[in-house]
């Protein structure tokens, strides 16, 4: 039987009774980190297509702030080696449209604006999550990275997941709202309200940009 909110009360009432919406201070050596800005979700011919423009532009807006910053950026990609797609195990199984991100795809390549630059890294994946069978985590950690802010594509799928690794792997995730979409606002906003009371916490651009700002105004980001 599916459990409903206690009575007299609304969802976010509820969350709260439960001890849900706790708040993570995020540190002084952030991260961005780009989630699959591929062009799988773009193209309207994809099996994947999402209409998911604003957030593409507010992603590539975020970027140059966050490069402004001089903070490390990472950017996402799935690939798949094989038609198989072995490599993706149960997930490619489960996810036919993840034929995409086969190799030699067009449907695979980034997103027009967000051709690796110089300095910034390359995680090739295979899962929804970023952290999943990667080593994001032993670079984040050398770095001494403590805090995380997530973009990408899409909110329910691999931006959730890689939110929950960020903060199972001791990284506060910030997702911020205006760069991350999905398929149907659903999702989207289901996501997003379940990421801020469980996971991590949720910015707006002009949230996320302050922060950055702040730190640059202190003296603390220190990219390395």
């Amino acid at each position: 039987m599916t459990g409903t909110p206690l009575l007299g009360t609304t969802l976010a009432e509820d969350y709260a009774h439960a001890g849900f919406g706790g708040h993570l201070e995020p540190g002084v050596r952030p991260a961005l980190l780009v989630v699959d800005p591929a062009r799988a979700y773009t193209e309207p011919d994809s099996p994947l297509y999402a209409a998911v423009g604003d957030a593409v532009a507010a992603m590539l807006e975020f970027r140059e702030q966050a490069a402004t910053a001089g903070i490390p950026i990472y950017l996402t990609r799935v690939r798949y080696d094989h038609a198989d797609g072995v490599l993706g195990g149960l997930f490619f199984r489960k996810v036919p449209g993840l034929a995409c991100f086969t190799e030699g795809n067009p449907l695979a390549e980034f997103v027009d604006g967000f051709a690796p630059r110089r300095g910034e890294t390359v995680v090739t994946k295979h899962y929804p999550s970023a952290f999943a069978g990667t080593s994001l985590a032993a670079s984040l950690t050398t770095r001494g990275i403590d805090t995380v802010l997530i973009v990408g594509l899409s909110t329910s799928g691999c931006i959730r997941a890689t939110a929950l690794d960020a903060l199972q792997n001791g990284f506060v995730p910030i997702v911020v709202r205006e760069c991350v979409g999905d398929r149907h606002p659903d999702p989207h906003e289901s996501n997003l309200r379940d990421i801020a009371a469980k996971i991590g916490e949720v910015y707006s651009l002009t949230e996320a940009h302050a922060y950055l700002t702040s730190l640059a105004g202190e003296g603390t980001i220190r990219s390395t």
